[in-house]
Order: structure tokens, then sequence, then C-alpha cells
């Protein structure tokens, strides 16, 4: 027993080394030259992705079978209506904070980027400002029609998660109104389902290093170093902004959720390691409910219902990135955005990140009628856009590292109560075995 917390650490670590080796390697590898470098990123890329494959099959069982025992076997006091509230309601607040203090620090920063006029013509001129078919206005309230899969088994071979979770809620909730016998049926059969995929997912992440380094050789040797000028700026301050946020979750998780920020790094290093090399929060799920129940001793209601939830629906990084470039954007075609356009702007990211899919590069394109609403130039959205590869590792960390923030604020009062049971019966235990 006591080696096993040093085997997972170094599990860790070597994901971590895995990750520098792999970005090494593909930037030595791109525009090499070097003979068979092609066939070499082609076998990595192969493995990257089988193992990328082996992790998301997982995803929609796990999410089905916790999302099924955290409500079927819940009281029935309302406590998951509730909790589905609180969740909604600290989604919204943290979006809303990290908007704001991305509009107080990012706008101080620009002012020491100066950018005249001949280096804004050349960004102009890096692309043409037609507007994508894909970013065209939906009607209103269709995101909201999506919700309701009307084939759920077709939502599940799509991989769309979020009409999934509906569908499954709806199903839990009018399992946990049948008698008792039944009941305990269903919640008996999602938890043999929930056991047997997390058997599945330590397969899984026995091989993390090899997954991590392959994924990230292969990104690496197709994007290399090409970021130069004005777009080397805008990475640069995104990435730097994300990671800024990211860093501040640890006290905040501390302070509200009442556990150290060293537990709940543990908790989440290994989610956070699978989000920087596959860029899918989704496919992260699977590391974050074992963190979670390893370091935090997360209840069923967290594991269950709210991970699950914050990793279909929230979206932290929309409402840091999304600001981040209107304000850049702005200052580079020199447009001045009052308080009430930035109001609006903020309010249109909060909407948008609930209707977001957590896999790589999601979402940019919806939202470029958002920019345009505020006076800028879509040709600059569209160029930017296409720079998102490398803050995209950045977004879905700190997506990541939200949604494992949330689960632990919001089950602090439950974690609580279990740790007093325990220390009441340990106690008890003491008190039997002197006497």
């Amino acid at each position: 027993m006591t080696a096993s917390p040093a085997r997972r650490i170094s599990r860790t670590a070597a994901a971590l080394a895995a990750l520098a080796a792999g970005i090494a390697a593909g930037v030595v590898l791109h525009g090499s030259g070097f003979p068979g470098a092609g066939e070499i990123v082609g076998f990595f890329a192969a493995v990257g992705q089988i193992w990328v494959a082996a992790l998301r099959m997982t995803v929609l069982p796990l999410v089905v079978g916790l999302t099924l025992v955290a409500i079927v076997g819940a009281p029935r006091d309302g406590s998951v209506g509730r909790l589905g509230t609180r969740s909604m309601a600290l989604f919204v607040a943290m979006l809303v904070g990290a908007g704001i203090l991305t509009f107080v620090i990012v706008g101080p920063a620009l002012s020491l980027l100066p950018i005249g006029r001949e280096a804004a013509g050349a960004f102009r001129a890096g692309t043409s400002a037609r507007l994508p078919p894909a970013a065209e206005a939906a009607a209103p309230g269709s995101w909201l029609l999506a919700l309701i899969p009307s084939n759920p088994f077709a939502a599940a071979a799509s991989g769309d998660i979020l009409p999934i979770l509906v569908f499954t809620v709806a199903f839990a909730l009018a399992a946990s109104r049948l008698p008792a016998e039944p009941r305990a049926l269903v919640a008996a059969l999602s938890r043999a389902v929930v056991d047997a995929m997390m058997v599945m997912i330590g397969w899984v992440l026995a091989v993390l290093p090899i997954g991590v380094f392959s994924l990230c050789l292969d990104f690496a040797s197709r994007s290399g170093l090409r970021v130069t000028g004005v777009i080397a700026w805008y990475v640069a301050l995104l990435c730097a902004a994300l990671i800024l946020v990211t860093i501040l979750l640890y006290p905040l998780t501390a302070a509200l959720g009442r556990v150290s920020p060293s537990r709940f790094a543990r908790a989440a290093a290994p989610a956070q390691a699978v989000a920087v090399s596959t860029r899918s929060s989704l496919a992260a799920l699977p590391a974050l409910i074992e963190g979670g129940r390893r370091h935090l001793r997360l209840p069923d209601s967290a594991t269950g219902f709210v991970l699950p939830l914050s990793v279909g629906v929230f979206k932290l990084n929309r409402t840091v990135s999304g600001p981040l470039k209107l304000l850049f954007l702005a200052h580079v075609y020199g447009i001045r955005l009052g308080l009430p356009q930035l109001a609006a702007f903020l309010a249109m990211q909060v909407a948008l990140s609930f209707s977001t899919a957590g896999i790589p590069s999601m979402g940019t394109v919806r939202s470029i009628p958002a920019y345009v609403a505020m006076g800028i130039p879509v040709e600059g959205v569209v160029i930017l856009d296409a720079m998102e590869a490398i803050p995209d590792v950045f977004k879905t960390l700190i997506n990541v590292t939200a949604d494992m923030s949330v689960a632990t604020i919001l089950s602090r009062a439950e974690r609580k109560s279990l740790s007093a049971v325990e220390g009441t019966a340990a106690g008890a235990e003491r008190k039997a075995a002197s006497s």
C-alpha cells in the first residue's frame, strides 16, 4: 500500500516529461528534411490517435453511469435539483469574474504594445474578409432545441455529450420514481458499469506517457515555431492570461473548497496532462474523476454529476480568451469600446460558453458575429483564429482545472460531513481497542 502513491506520482512526472520530450522532438523534426521524418511523425500520430480513441470510448458510458448513480441513488429530497442550480450559479459567477479580471488586466498590458498603422495594415492584409458560412448566426434558441436529442443513440454516436447528459438526467429522474426494488436494480447496474469503466480507464492511463509523447510530437512537428510579429504578441498575451487565471484557481479553490493547494494540485495534475496533450476536456474527464476520488475524496455527487456537467457546459476559457481577443483587435484597429459594449460582449461570451463542445478548436468560428457586432473587422478575427492551436492547449488546461475547482467547492459541505462521520467512527474504534 505504501508504494502505490509513489507509483502514481512517478506516472504524473513521466507524463510531464513525455510532454516536454514530445514537443522538443516535434520541433526538431519540423522542416528538418531528415530522411524518414514523415514516417516517424506518421507512426507517432497514429499511436496518439489510438490512445485518444481508447480514452474517448470510456467517456460516454462513464458519464451515463455516474449520472445514474448520483441521481438514482440520491435521497428523494430534491438535493440533485439544488446541486444543479448551485452548479450553474457558480459557473456563471466564475465566468463573469474571469471576464472582468481579463478586461482589467489586459487593457493596461496592451498600452505597452504600440502598433502603428503599417503593422495594422499588414495584419489586415493577411486574409480575406469573408465570413465563413459556419459562423452565420443561428436561429434564436436553436442551441436550446439541440439539447433535446430526438435520437439519443445518434447523439451518442456523434459524441454530443450535452444532449446525452440531458437525456440521462431525465431518465435518471424517471428511474428515481420507481419502486424501491427496480430503482435499486438500476442503481446497482449503473454502479457496475462505472466500476468496469474505471478499470478500463486504469489500463489507458497506464500508458499515459506514451500517448502524451506521441500527441505532442505530432502537434509540434506540424506547427513548429510559426509565430511572428503581431500574432506572436497575441499568442503570448493570451497564453499568459490563461495561465494566470489557471494559477488563481488554486488559492480560490483552497479558500472556498477548504482543501490545501497541494492536494488540489495532485488531484488535477493527471487530468491536466491529458488536457494539454489532447486539447480535449472530454478526454480528460476520466482522469478528473480518478484524481478527484483519490486525492480529494470527492463524493458521488461531485464525480457523478458536477464533473460531467461542468465538462459538458462550463468553459472558463471563453471569458478569458474572448475578451482578450476583443481588446487586442480593438487595439490593433484603433477602435474604442465603451463599458456598455464590453458588458454586452461579456454576456454573449457567457451564453456561448454553455454551448461549446469540449473538443479542440470548437466555438471560435461560432463566436465571430459577437466580434462583428462590436465593430471588429472579421478578417482580424479570422487571422487570430488560425493561430488557436497553441492557445488551445492552455484553454483546455484552464477548463479542466476549473472543472476540478467547481467540484471541490460544491462538495465542501458533503466532504466535511463525511470526514466528521469517519472521525467519529475512528474515535469509537480507538476507544474500543483501548478498552
